[in-house]
Formats: C-alpha cells, sequence, structure tokens
C-alpha cells in the first residue's frame, strides 16, 4: 500500500530555511513493504544501491529522480513506516553486517536510531568530505554528525504547529487561534457544531508527544534555549519548569473536551480521516501529516498550519522547526560508490526540492526552485523571524527519556496518570 502524496508546484525564488533542532521520527502504520525496482535498468549486482526508509511515496519519487540522474545503478528499497519496527529492523541488521547501503536516521540523539547514537557505534561512514558537506549550515551539522564529523545528510526541514482543516473552520466561523484562551473557546465552539477542535491518534505513540513540544516550545525552549545543557548539568528538571505548566495545559484541554473520545486507541490514519473529512477541526502534527489528510480528504479540502499557542500574550509564541529526516551511509555498505551517488543526488538542488515537495517539507540544503505552501511559509516565518525553537527530544542526553516520555502520556492523556508524576519519571530518566 503506498500513500498518495499531493504534488505541489516548483517555482519561485530560492526559500531554504536552517532548522534549530531535530524531529522525534514521525510515521504512519503502515506495514513494512519491499520494493524490487525493476523498473530500473538490468545492471550486474556491483551496481546495486540498497536502501531503507519510510514515508514510502516521498522517497520513491527521491529514488526514481536518482535512478534517471544515475540510471548506471539500480536501487532495491525497502520501507518500514512504523519506526518501532524500523529501529528494530535496522539495528538488527547494522549487528548482523546485513542492513543497507543507505537508510533513514533522525537528526541528533534521542533514539537508537538518531545519528547521535549510530555514529557513536562506528555504524555509518564520516561524510566530512564529500562535495556537498560544505553546504550544510552550521546551526545542523551538530545534528548531523558526531564530534565535530558529519556523519549524515539533512534531507528536509519540517515543524510542529496546528494543522487546520480551512473548510471546517470556516462552516463554524472559527479561525486559528492566537491566544491560549482562543485554544479553549475554539474547543467550545467546536462542541456546540457536533465537531472536536483537535484530532489525537495516541495508539501510535510517537503522536503523543507532538502537542507538549508544541507546547514547550514557548514555555520552556524559547524563552531558555540553553534548557536542556542546564537539565544535563544539574541546574534545571522537568518537574520546575514551563514542562509542568505545558502538561497541565494538556489536562485542561482534555476536561473542556478538545479532543476525540477514545484517542488512545485511535491510530494515525484514522486521527488524520477526522481531520480530513472535517469531524475534527484539526490536529497538533507534524507539518509532514498533511499528507496523511489529503489522502481522505474530499476535492476542494484545503489545509493549512499555524503556530500553536501556550500563552495569552501571542508574541511569546514559539514553533517547533527542525530537520525532519537524515539519510547515513553504512559504514559497511556493500555499494559505497552508489551510495555516494545517491547522496549527492539528494542534496543537489534538484533532488532536495524534489524530495520536499514529495513530502511537504522545506529543503534543508540550497534548492532555488523550491517554493513553499501554506503549510510551510508558517514555520520559514517563524524561523525567519527567530520564534523557532526545538524539538526536546534530539537534544536529550540519551534514550531513556524519549522512551519514558511516550509512555507516560498516554497515561496522562487517559487521564490516569497525574503530570507531576510524570516529570519525576523524565527527571529520573534524564540521569540515565
Amino acid at each position: 500500500m503506498t500513500r498518495p502524496i499531493q504534488r505541489l508546484r516548483l517555482a519561485g525564488a530560492a526559500t531554504v530555511i536552517a532548522g534549530a533542532i531535530a524531529l522525534a521520527g514521525c510515521s504512519t502504520q503502515m506495514p513494512a513493504q519491499e520494493v524490487d525496482g525493476s523498473s530500473a535498468p538490468s545492471t550486474d549486482a556491483q551496481s546495486v544501491l540498497t536502501f531503507a526508509s519510510g514515508q514510502q511515496a516521498a522517497a520513491q519519487e527521491l529514488l526514481d529522480g536518482f535512478q534517471g540522474a544515475y540510471p548506471q545503478y539500480k536501487v532495491e528499497p525497502v520501507f518500514i513506516e512504523q519506526d518501532s519496527a524500523y529501529i528494530q529492523q535496522l539495528r538488527t541488521q547494522l549487528s548482523a553486517g546485513t542492513a543497507p547501503d543507505i537508510f533513514k536516521v533522525w537528526p541528533g540523539g534521542g533514539d537508537s536510531m538518531a545519528i547521535h547514537s549510530v555514529a557513536a557505534d562506528g555504524l555509518v561512514q564520516d561524510l566530512s568530505n564529500e562535495g556537498w558537506a560544505s553546504l550544510v549550515p552550521e546551526n545542523l551539522r551538530g545534528l548531523s554528525g558526531l564530534d565535530g564529523s558529519l556523519h549524515s545528510l539533512p534531507a528536509t526541514i519540517g515543524g510542529i504547529g496546528a494543522i487546520y482543516n480551512d473548510q471546517a473552520m470556516k462552516e463554524i466561523g472559527a479561525s486559528a487561534p492566537t491566544t491560549w484562551t482562543e485554544v479553549l473557546d475554539l474547543c467550545v465552539d467546536a462542541k456546540a457544531a457536533g465537531k472536536v477542535a483537535y484530532a489525537l491518534g495516541n495508539k501510535d505513540a510517537w503522536t503523543a508527544q507532538l502537542l507538549p513540544y508544541a507546547l514547550t516550545a514557548s514555555l520552556v525552549y524559547g524563552p531558555d534555549p540553553e534548557f536542556t545543557n542546564k537539565q544535563v548539568a544539574g541546574e534545571a528538571t522537568f518537574a520546575d519548569s514551563g514542562w509542568s505548566t505545558a502538561l497541565e495545559r494538556i489536562d485542561e484541554m482534555r476536561k473542556a473536551q478538545c479532543f476525540n473520545e477514545g484517542a488512545n486507541g485511535t491510530g494515525y490514519d484514522d486521527q488524520m480521516k477526522l481531520v480530513a473529512q472535517g469531524e475534527a477541526l484539526g490536529a497538533v502534527h507534524v507539518s509532514q501529516a498533511v499528507s496523511g489528510a489529503q489522502q481522505y480528504a474530499p476535492e476542494n479540502v484545503t489545509f493549512s498550519l499555524a503556530p500553536f499557542p501556550a500563552t495569552d500574550n501571542a508574541d511569546e509564541t514559539y514553533t517547533p522547526v527542525a530537520p525532519g529526516l537524515n539519510f547515513a551511509m553504512n559504514a559497511k555498505a556493500k555499494n559505497p560508490e552508489a551510495a555516494s551517488a545517491f547522496l549527492e543526488y539528494a542534496a543537489s538542488p534538484e533532488g532536495q526540492a524534489l524530495f520536499a515537495v514529495a513530502s511537504n517539507s522545506t529543503p534543508a540544503l540550497p534548492a532555488p526552485s523550491y517554493e513553499a505552501d501554506a503549510i510551510n511559509k508558517p514555520l520559514i516565518a517563524a524561523q525567519t523571524g527567530q520564534r523557532a525553537t526545538v524539538y526536546p527530544d534530539q537534544t536529550w542526553p540519551n534514550t531513556q527519556v524519549k522512551e519514558e516520555f511516550m509512555i507516560s502520556m498516554q497515561e496522562l492523556f487517559n487521564g490516569t496518570l497525574e503530570a507531576s508524576e510524570i516529570l519525576n519519571r523524565l527527571d529520573e530518566a534524564m540521569q540515565g
């Protein structure tokens, strides 16, 4: 099964942002699939490039572009859309020496397939001397490698905000909230119209982290960009910070019936269906998730993204903006020549623009033909206006924090765990 991706026009002047920090992996609930690349030219085994990623529809477009530019290589891709399955399979293959030549990694740290983790274990090539390496902006280099070296190619930039169904909002005469009070007012108006304001799909655990990340952008990481460093130094904690306010905000939303019933039993696909069909006005999500709504939307339904406020002062709102995913080369690649050629293409203006459009993202590297849409323009505005901040998990010093966080957030949304207990658990996990 392939997720259709709505194609957007490539035109206009260059618009490239260099994101602040990286994204927790984003995925859907499709089973692992293999595509045999039968449309590629017939080649010998030495010319085969093996490849693994998620986002099948978008990645396949990038691979098709690569094969058009480099017909001497045949690509054998495997697409694994579920993050947990992807991490488990790739880690097993890397340990066994059977991993593909090129594979998706997440920027920064936070889980075992983030670039800091795989680079520390010696599982990926140092790419510092590749021809495109000088194009990587300085503030992305630390998220794309370890100890001053470059170990991966940043492929896209995305963000977290409120994705709204424009027609559903117009139907009830609503506009995107710019203050916290307006968020709660929208929940009331949505309920009166027989809708919910914000769809949740927490059955896929990774989605439960997105609303807290949106809120802590304004409550923690925007006002204090050094917050994680202070935690590592023992000078700050989750419990005694704006994280406490963020979780209280979520509980306010839960009590105000801002969310769909049975959110913890609702998967990502069903969450996107609620937004696409106007049963929910929107969802606080990664910008790339708009493709999940587009595939279920009736004709002429459009979507837009707005920063999600956490206070009653609109000038205090920050938006998480970050690299979406990176590509790394296996340290034991069977075909390093083909792998190097793929990275060169993916780093090129053509490759960057193609993949950004296919994945509803913004290019991480220069791409003069790219033109942002209604989803990505607010993210660019946040970045250029210095109102962009981090995806917290990519700066956390170990994988336990994120693992504990996703489990605990499901309990919070279910109303079975107090915010204070969650933050105490996170503080314990932060200490490793």
